[in-house]
């Protein structure tokens, strides 16, 4: 009888650290806000994003929708908004005046899940001289 009692409370155990694991299981990441273009002046660009984990922050861009060459990054992480998001801004650079460009945002790896979001690509135009 002791051993049952004790089979019982060890597979309980078990069941119970296995659902408790899953339940702590970190989410894969997701854009939950945006990308944003907030701020074009001269030759720049601000883009925002938000997601629901930590992670890269990085800007594929190019003139040529299907061509996204040139690469902005951020360092990783992003800010922790008080809804709980992680806010990501990237700054984009040397860009042409009075041109149309197009960009997709990326965001990886988030709190260890292994995990990408990535945006569809969106287009904003700069503004002339």
């Amino acid at each position: 009888m002791r051993k049952l009692a004790l089979a019982i409370l060890v597979t309980s155990f078990i069941l119970l650290s296995g659902t408790v694991w899953a339940q702590q299981k970190p989410q894969a990441e997701r854009i939950t806000n945006g990308p944003v273009v907030k701020d074009v002046k001269g030759t720049t660009a601000e883009v925002a994003w938000s997601t629901n984990e930590p992670g890269s922050s990085v800007v594929k861009y190019g003139t040529d929708a299907h061509k996204l060459n040139q690469t902005a990054e951020a360092p990783w992480g992003g800010g922790r908004e008080g809804n709980g998001d992680y806010n990501h801004t990237v700054w984009l650079k040397d860009l042409k005046p009075n041109t149309k460009y197009y960009y997709d945002v990326q965001t990886g790896q988030g709190a260890g899940t292994g995990t990408e979001a990535r945006s569809q690509p969106k287009e904003f135009q700069t503004s002339k001289p």
